[in-house]
C-alpha cells in the first residue's frame, strides 16, 4: 500500500479533489482542514466506501463521482477503517461491530445459521403452547430440566417420557404465574393439595384399573396416546384390563373405559368437597380457578411444581417433537466444527486482554474494566456486557455495565472519550492479528481531550504507524495536534512530502497544500530570517515583535506604545514611518534590517495599507502563509478605526481595547438608526471586531486561530471595510 488515489466530485461537501497521498516515505499521511473545508466530508466518503456504498451529495442533490485507489488498483472496502471522533450515542450495537471477529463469526453463522432458524422456529411454536414470551422460553426450559443450553435441555426431554396429552393445551404461564405459585405455597392451599392428594390415592387403590403408585389415570391418558399413535388396534392387537372380562379390540372402547373409571374417581363427593376448598384458597388468581375446575387432576401434580413444570414441557415436546428433534439433530451434526471455532475464540480474549492492558497504560481513567463472556462476544452470538470497576479507599470494587455507568453520569466527558479508546484499540489489534492491510482513516480522534491524553493518542499512533499492515491519512483541524502529530510522529526529512493542509478554491474545489515546511512549522523563524524585502511580513513583525517587548520590557515602554500606535489609530500613527519601525525591530532582533528596495521614508500606515491591497490583487493568495493573515487583519483594523474616528463625535483618547470602545461609541451615537446602511456598518464591524484580535496579537505558541481563518474571507473583509 504505497500510493493512495483519490479522485471525488460532488462527494458530501467536497466539490472537487484529486490528491495522491504516498505512502512511501512514511506510514502516515496528515491533512490540516479548516472548519468547513473538507474534513468530514473526506470521512464520511470513506465510510461509505468501507462498507459497500456509494459517497453522496444530499445539499444539491448532485450525481457524485469517485475513485480511490491503492496502487493503481480500486480500494476494497474491508481495506478502509474509518475510525470516527468520540460520538456520545455510541451503543452496544457499534460496540458488538468493534469486538466480534468478522471472519470466525462468519464461519460460526454459516455454520449456525440453520440451527438458529431452527432453534427460532421452535420457539415461535412453544411461545403459542406456552404463551412465554420468546426471549424468555430458552432460559426457562433449562432452568426448569436443569440444563446449560437448549440443545442439552432437548436431549433431556427425548429420554424423559412424561408428557400428558390432557395438559397440551394448558399454558405454562398461566400455570406458574408468579401469584399462583405464591399462593400454593401458602399454608392452608398446601393442607388441602394434601387432603385432595390422599383421597385421591384412596381411591386409586380401590379401581381395579389404577393402582397406586403405579398407574393413575395419568399414566392411562398417555398409553391411550401411545397406542393410537402407534397404530395398535389397527394391527388387530387386543387389550386384556384387569377386573374386566373379555378383551379390548378398538381405540374408542379403550378409551371409554378409562374415561368412565375416570369420570366415577373424579367425581367422589369428598373430593369434589376438597377440590373446592382448593379452588376456594387460590380464588384471586381467577385464570388458573377456571383451569383446576376443568381438570381437578391438577392438584396431584401440584404437590411437586418443580417435576410439573418438566411433565409440561415434556407435553409440549410431544405436540412439537419434529422441530425439536430437528434443532438438535442439526446441532449434532455442526457441533464438533463449532466446538472448534469457539476454541480457537476463547485463544482470542488474549487480544481482548492485551487492548484492555495497552489502553490502560496508556490513558488516564478513574476504572477498569472487563468484558463477560468473551466467547461469545467474540463469535457475535451474544451482545457484549462491558463491566467498568471502580475501587474505594479500601481496594474493594463496585462494578456496573455500561448502562448503568452512563445513567450514574460519574464520566467526564474526557473520560467518556477516553472510554472510546478502547474499542478503536480492539479493533487496530483484531485487524492486526488476522492480517487484514488497512488504510486507517482517522479522523479527529483526539479532538477535545486533555493534553495528557491526546498526547498518548499521539504515541498510541506512532506506534500503528510502525506497523507494516497499516497506511493512515490523519485528518485533523487543531492545528496544535497537526504540529505535534508532525513533531512526534513524522520524520523532518518526510513531514515535507506527508503533511498537508486543505485550501477551498474560488471554485469551490479543493486542492492540498504542502505543509511540512517551516513556514507552518516554524513561521516565526521563518519571519525572522526572510523579513527584510518581505512586506507582509514586515507588517507581521509589528504584532510579533510588541508580543516579545511586552514579555522583556511590559507594556509601558516606549517601543511597545510605538508598536501600539502602528495597530491602532493613534495621535501619532500618521508621523511613523518605516525607519522607525526598523530600530524597533533591530532592538528586539539582532541582525535585523530593511531591504535597500524598502523605502524607510514611507509612513508605516500606508506601506500596511499597499501591502494589504496587493494581496488582494493577487490572482492566487497562499493559505499557509501566516504573514498574509496578519497583514490583512493589521489592514482590517486600522480602515475600520479610521472610520470610526471620522464618524463618531466622542474623540476622547482610549486606553485598553480601542477598537471595541470605538465601536460601543459608534453604537451609542448611532444604533438607533432604521437607516439600512448604518445597520449594514454595524454588521460590518462586528465581523472587524470577531475576526481580527487573535491574528494581531499573535504569539510564538499559540497561532492556531490564524491557520483556522480562510486567508479569503480576510480579503473579503478588508475590501469591505476600504468601502465604508
Amino acid at each position: 500500500m504505497n500510493k493512495l488515489m483519490v479522485n471525488l466530485a460532488n462527494c458530501y461537501g467536497i466539490s472537487s479533489l484529486s490528491q495522491e497521498f504516498d505512502f512511501t516515505r512514511a506510514r502516515a499521511n496528515l491533512l490540516y482542514a479548516p472548519n468547513g473545508i473538507m474534513k468530514t466530508s473526506l470521512s464520511n466518503t470513506f465510510a461509505k466506501l468501507s462498507k459497500g456504498l456509494e459517497p453522496e451529495e444530499k445539499l444539491y442533490k448532485r450525481v457524485p463521482t469517485y475513485e480511490v485507489t491503492i496502487d493503481g488498483e480500486p480500494i476494497k472496502q474491508d481495506e478502509i477503517l474509518v475510525i470516527e471522533p468520540f460520538n456520545p450515542s455510541f451503543d452496544a450495537k457499534n460496540l458488538s461491530t468493534l469486538l466480534v471477529n468478522t471472519d470466525k463469526k462468519q464461519r460460526y453463522d454459516l455454520l449456525y445459521k440453520s440451527i438458529f432458524d431452527a432453534k427460532k422456529s421452535l420457539l415461535v411454536e412453544l411461545n403459542k403452547l406456552s404463551k412465554i414470551k420468546k426471549d424468555d422460553i430458552e432460559t426457562l426450559l433449562c432452568g426448569d430440566v436443569g440444563c446449560d443450553d437448549i440443545f442439552e435441555s432437548v436431549r433431556w426431554l427425548q429420554s424423559n417420557d412424561l408428557a400428558n396429552e390432557d395438559y397440551k393445551q394448558l399454558q405454562y404461564k398461566q400455570l406458574f404465574d408468579p401469584k399462583v405459585i405464591a399462593l400454593l405455597n401458602e399454608d392452608n392451599v398446601l393442607e388441602s393439595v394434601a387432603d385432595y392428594i390422599g383421597r385421591y390415592n384412596e381411591l386409586v387403590s380401590n379401581s381395579t384399573l389404577f393402582k397406586t403408585g403405579v398407574f393413575n389415570p395419568s399414566k392411562a391418558t398417555t398409553i391411550s396416546s401411545s397406542l393410537k399413535k402407534e397404530s395398535f388396534f389397527e394391527a388387530d392387537h387386543k387389550v386384556i384390563l384387569n377386573g374386566r372380562e373379555g378383551v379390548v379390540e378398538s381405540h374408542r372402547e379403550f378409551n371409554e373405559i378409562f374415561e368412565v373409571e375416570k369420570t366415577e374417581l373424579l367425581s367422589d363427593e369428598r373430593l369434589r368437597n376438597i377440590n373446592q376448598k382448593l379452588l376456594n384458597g387460590v380464588a384471586p388468581v381467577k385464570i388458573f380457578q377456571t383451569i383446576l375446575e376443568e381438570h381437578p387432576e391438577l392438584a396431584v401434580e401440584l404437590a411437586d411444581i418443580p417435576q410439573f413444570k418438566k411433565i409440561m414441557w415434556c407435553t409440549y415436546y410431544s405436540e412439537k417433537k419434529e422441530q425439536f428433534d430437528n434443532l438438535l439433530s442439526l446441532f449434532d451434526a455442526n457441533k464438533v466444527e463449532l466446538e472448534s471455532i469457539e476454541n480457537e475464540a476463547k485463544l482470542e480474549e488474549t487480544i481482548w486482554f492485551e487492548a484492555a492492558d495497552t489502553f490502560k497504560e496508556r490513558f488516564h481513567v478513574p476504572f477498569s474494566l472487563d468484558i463477560e463472556d468473551h466467547t461469545n462476544t467474540i463469535l457475535g452470538t451474544k451482545a457484549p456486557n462491558i463491566v467498568f470497576k471502580f475501587a474505594n479507599e479500601d481496594g474493594q470494587y463496585v462494578q456496573f455495565n455500561r448502562g448503568q455507568l452512563t445513567s450514574l453520569d460519574v464520566l467526564s466527558i474526557g473520560e467518556r472519550r477516553a472510554m472510546y479508546l478502547l474499542y478503536v484499540i480492539f479493533e487496530f489489534k483484531a485487524r492486526q492479528a488476522r492480517g487484514q492491510r488497512t488504510l486507517i482513516i482517522v479522523d479527529d480522534i483526539a479532538d477535545s481531550f486533555d493534553y495528557k491524553n491526546k498526547y498518548a493518542i499521539i504515541e498510541y499512533l506512532k506506534e500503528v504507524a510502525g506497523e507494516e499492515l497499516f497506511r493512515m491519512l490523519v485528518l485533523t483541524h487543531n492545528f496544535d495536534f497537526y504540529r505535534t502529530f508532525q513533531s512526534r510522529v513524522l520524520t523532518e526529512s518526510s513531514k515535507r512530502y506527508t503533511s498537508y493542509i486543505a485550501q477551498k478554491e474560488p471554485d469551490k474545489s479543493i486542492s492540498l497544500l504542502k505543509g511540512g515546511d517551516n513556514y507552518v512549522s516554524s513561521p516565526f523563524d521563518v519571519w525572522r530570517r526572510n523579513f527584510s524585502g518581505n512586506p507582509a511580513i514586515i507588517v507581521s513583525m509589528i504584532p510579533f515583535v510588541r508580543n516579545l517587548i511586552e514579555y522583556k520590557e511590559g507594556t509601558s515602554s516606549d517601543d511597545y506604545m510605538l508598536l501600539t500606535s502602528l495597530l491602532h489609530i493613534k495621535d501619532n500613527t500618521k508621523d511613523l514611518r518605516l525607519s522607525n519601525l526598523e530600530t524597533v525591530i533591530a532592538s528586539s532582533i539582532n541582525n535585523t534590517s530593511f531591504s535597500s528596495d524598502i523605502d524607510k521614508d514611507k509612513l508605516v500606515i500606508d506601506f500596511i495599507y499597499e501591502t494589504a491591497d496587493s494581496l488582494c490583487a493577487a490572482p492566487v493568495i497562499d493559505e499557509i502563509r501566516l504573514e498574509n493573515k496578519v497583514a490583512l487583519s493589521v489592514g482590517i483594523r486600522l480602515k475600520a478605526e479610521e472610520f470610526l474616528w471620522s464618524k463618531i463625535s466622542d474623540k476622547s483618547p482610549i486606553r485598553g481595547v480601542q477598537t471595541g470602545v470605538l465601536y460601543d461609541r459608534y453604537v451609542n451615537e448611532f444604533g438607533g438608526s432604521t437607516d439600512t446602511a448604518i445597520r449594514e456598518i454595524k454588521s460590518v464591524l462586528g465581523q472587524v471586531i470577531l475576526m481580527t484580535p487573535e491574528n494581531i496579537h499573535i504569539n510564538s505558541f499559540m497561532y492556531e486561530p490564524l491557520m483556522d481563518l480562510s486567508v479569503h474571507h480576510l480579503v473579503g473583509l478588508y475590501r469591505t471595510v476600504c468601502e465604508l
